[in-house]
C-alpha cells in the first residue's frame, strides 16, 4: 500500500501546540505587565501611560481569549505584529525606556519567532529597535551600553522563538514518522484479514463451484433439468466470486485509509454513492475534532462505514443514506442510517446474535468497534430503516481552521457536506 503523506493531521496538531505557545506567551506578557505596575512607583503613573497599559492589557486579553480568531491573521499579515509592537511603544515611550516596562516589549518579537520564517521575523525585529531607539532617543542619555545594549534583546528574544518554533518542526517530523509506521502496521494486519477472508469467503466459494462444475457432466447424462438448474447456481455462485474478489482487491487498493477520518469519511461516501447509484448525504459539520484521529482509529472507522454501506447496497434496497461524523464530549461518532426495508434486531443489542441470521457483516463491525475500545448499536425495524452507530471515547483535538476550511468547503459530487444531522430513532 502506498503511502500518503498526512500534512493535515499533522498541521492541525502542530497548530494546537502552536495555540497553546501563542497564549502562554500572552499569559507571561500580560503578568510582566501586571509585575511592573506593581513595582513602579504610583506617582509615576500618569493619565497617559495608565491608557498606554489599559490598551496594551486589552489587547493581551483578547489575543490570549480568541486566539484561534487572532493567529491565522497574524500568520497571514506580519504586520499585525508590528502593530503590535507600535502599541507596545506607546506603554514604552509613556513608561520609559529605562524602567520597568522594557522586558514586556521584547515578548513581541518572542511571538515573531514562533510565528514567522527568518525575514518576517527579522522585519518585526527591525521595527521595534527602531522604536526603541526613537524612546531612547526622547529621554535623557544613559550611556553608550545601554544605548548599544537594550535594542540586542529584541533579535535574542527572536531567536529563542525561532527554536522553539524548529523543536515544532521536529516534532512533527517524528510524529509524522510514528503515523507513517501505525499505516505500515495497520496495512499489514489489513494484509492478514483479507488473506483469511480470501481463504474463509473466495476459496470456499470457489472450491464449491469446483466441486459443482465436476458434477455437472452427469446430471446432464442423467437429469437434464437438474444440470440446467446445477448451471444457474454456477453461474450465481461464479458472479458471487467475481463481487468478493473485486471487494477484496478494491480493500488492497484503498487511499482512503491514509487520509484524515474526516476526509476519508467522506471519500467512501462519495465513492460508493456513485457505485450504488443511491443518494448519499453527510453532516461532517461537528468532525473537525477528528482531524488527528490516529491511523487505527481511522482505519476501523473507515472499515465500519464500509462495511455498512455495503451492507445497505446488499440489503436495504434504500433510496437515500445519511452519514454522520461528530467528535464532540470526548466521544467520537460515526452514524450511518438508510430508509430501507430494515429488519427485526435482537433485543438488548446483542449484537453477536445476528450471526445466527446470516448477518455476520455487522457481528464483524461490532468486532471493529471493540478492537479500538468502542462499541456498536443497530437500530431497526421491518420496513423502518436501519441506523448504525459506532461510539468510542476519543480526546477530540482541534483542527487548523485553514486546513479544516479547506477539507469541509471542498467540491464533492453527490455529497452535502454540512446536511443537516442524522435523525436516530429511539
Amino acid at each position: 500500500m502506498a503511502h500518503r503523506p498526512t500534512w493535515p493531521m499533522v498541521r492541525g496538531s502542530a497548530w494546537s501546540r502552536l495555540g497553546v505557545t501563542f497564549q502562554l506567551l500572552m499569559l507571561f506578557r500580560g503578568l510582566l505587565l501586571a509585575m511592573a505596575l506593581v513595582l513602579m512607583p504610583a506617582a509615576r503613573l500618569d493619565p497617559g501611560l495608565a491608557l498606554a497599559v489599559a490598551a496594551l492589557a486589552a489587547e493581551t486579553a483578547l489575543a490570549a481569549a480568541a486566539w484561534r480568531t487572532v493567529l491565522p491573521w497574524l500568520r497571514r499579515w506580519p504586520v499585525l505584529c508590528c502593530l503590535d509592537g507600535l502599541l507596545v511603544y506607546g506603554v514604552l515611550a509613556q513608561g520609559g525606556v529605562y524602567g520597568e516596562f522594557f522586558l514586556l516589549t521584547v515578548m513581541t518579537s518572542g511571538i515573531a519567532g514562533v510565528l514567522y520564517p527568518w525575514r518576517r521575523a527579522l522585519l518585526v525585529c527591525a521595527a521595534q529597535v527602531a522604536l526603541c531607539c526613537l524612546a531612547m532617543a526622547s529621554e535623557p542619555a544613559h550611556g553608550t551600553d545601554a544605548l548599544l545594549g537594550l535594542p540586542v534583546f529584541y533579535p535574542v528574544t527572536a531567536c529563542a522563538g525561532a527554536m522553539l518554533r524548529r523543536l515544532f518542526a521536529q516534532y512533527a517530523a517524528a510524529e509524522e514518522e510514528r503515523r507513517r509506521i501505525e499505516t505500515a502496521v495497520a496495512a499489514a494486519a489489513e494484509r492478514t484479514r483479507l488473506a483469511r477472508e480470501m481463504h474463509d469467503s473466495l476459496a470456499k466459494t470457489l472450491q464449491g463451484m469446483v466441486m459443482s462444475a465436476a458434477a455437472l457432466p452427469v446430471w446432464i447424462r442423467k437429469s437434464p433439468d437438474r444440470a440446467e438448474r446445477d448451471a444457474r447456481h454456477l453461474v450465481s455462485a461464479l458472479e458471487t466470486a467475481t463481487r468478493e474478489a473485486r471487494g477484496l482487491i478494491a480493500d488492497l487498493r484503498e487511499e482512503a485509509y491514509g487520509l484524515p477520518l474526516p476526509l476519508a469519511v467522506r471519500r467512501v461516501v462519495v465513492e460508493w454513492s456513485r457505485s450504488s447509484d443511491v443518494t448519499a448525504r453527510t453532516d461532517l459539520a461537528g468532525a473537525a475534532g477528528a482531524m488527528d484521529a490516529p491511523t487505527v482509529v481511522r482505519y476501523e472507522v473507515v472499515s465500519v462505514l464500509k462495511e455498512a454501506l455495503t451492507n445497505v447496497d446488499r440489503h436495504a434496497r434504500a433510496d437515500s443514506v445519511e452519514v454522520r461524523l461528530r467528535c464532540a464530549a470526548g466521544r467520537l461518532e460515526l452514524t450511518v442510517r438508510d430508509d430501507g426495508a430494515g429488519f427485526a434486531p435482537p433485543p438488548d443489542g446483542a449484537v453477536h446474535l445476528l450471526a445466527r441470521k446470516g448477518h455476520y457483516g455487522l457481528v464483524g463491525m461490532a468486532e471493529r468497534a471493540r478492537r479500538v475500545g468502542g462499541a456498536l448499536t443497530v437500530d431497526s425495524a421491518p420496513g423502518e430503516g436501519t441506523t448504525v452507530t459506532m461510539t468510542l471515547p476519543w480526546p477530540c483535538g482541534s483542527a487548523d481552521p485553514e486546513v479544516w476550511t479547506r477539507w469541509a468547503t471542498a467540491d464533492a459530487p453527490a455529497l452535502s457536506a454540512g446536511a443537516s444531522p442524522v435523525r436516530e430513532r429511539r
